[in-house]
């Protein structure tokens, strides 16, 4: 109980830090600091899914994680897990520097590095690391294979800004960019999907991976009835 408390402090008083770091250093906090700084309307911090996702979803789910499950892991395990973590995560800022065109607080074309952006490292590689370490641990339940699955993918679609993008098509934010425009969207959520259900596969058998695939399945086909549906917005970024 002690280990999963603190395991959830940590993890949350991190991404206070971030926020921190965010307003008084980085200027990308709030969306007027973004528009101040850059120019132009991008996503800022407190408007971020992604970092909702790190205060509120991932800390419980790393205390579960480890509470359950770290007992079993060795050394061994944890350093491979823990570089993967990083290079996963390097992989992603790389891609975000290289092809983002929208100001973003973990980085984007034009800024490529920044101390938001060092400790949001730390954090991703630590929560890729724990989810290797989970799918690879022995005895993962099919309910432990689909709800960690199921939270990882939800967490990532916040992070891709699927939700941020879907309430901007009611409201028509002008500082909101049209992040469900992007046309790497569909194809960014196939892989992350995909990706989940095979994990879930393997760590708990075709049950768990088929319940991970079907559910990621359903959650699209949400968003496309979502967007079929709902105005288009008055930002069309990727146009």
């Amino acid at each position: 109980m002690k280990i999963g408390l603190a395991v959830i402090a940590v993890s949350m008083l991190l991404v206070v830090v971030e926020g921190l770091f965010s307003y008084f250093v980085s200027g990308n906090f709030t969306p007027t600091q973004v528009i101040a700084r850059w120019g132009k309307s991008g996503i800022s911090f407190i408007a971020h899914g992604g970092m909702w996702g790190d205060f509120f979803l991932l800390p419980a789910l790393f205390a579960f994680i480890i509470t359950r499950y770290g007992a079993s892991w060795n050394t061994k395990m944890i350093v491979i897990m823990v570089s993967i973590g990083v290079l996963v995560t390097l992989a992603n800022h790389l891609m975000l520097i290289s092809t983002q065109v929208v100001p973003d607080p973990l980085g984007w074309k034009g800024e490529k590095w920044s101390t938001v952006i060092a400790l949001h490292f730390i954090y991703m590689s630590t929560y890729v690391a724990l989810a290797g370490l989970f799918y690879f641990s022995p005895g993962v339940s099919v309910k432990a294979a689909i709800m960690v699955s199921v939270m990882l993918g939800v967490h990532m679609a916040f992070g891709t800004h699927v939700p941020l993008g879907l309430l901007n098509r009611w409201y028509q934010w002008v500082w909101c960019p049209d992040f469900i425009a992007s046309p790497q969207l569909p194809y960014l959520t196939t892989v992350i999907w995909a990706t989940l259900t095979s994990f879930a596969w393997y760590a708990a058998g075709w049950r768990a991976g088929v319940s991970v695939a079907s559910i990621g399945a359903t959650l699209a086909v949400a968003v496309v009835f979502a967007v079929q549906v709902l105005p288009l917005p008055l930002v069309r970024t990727y146009d």
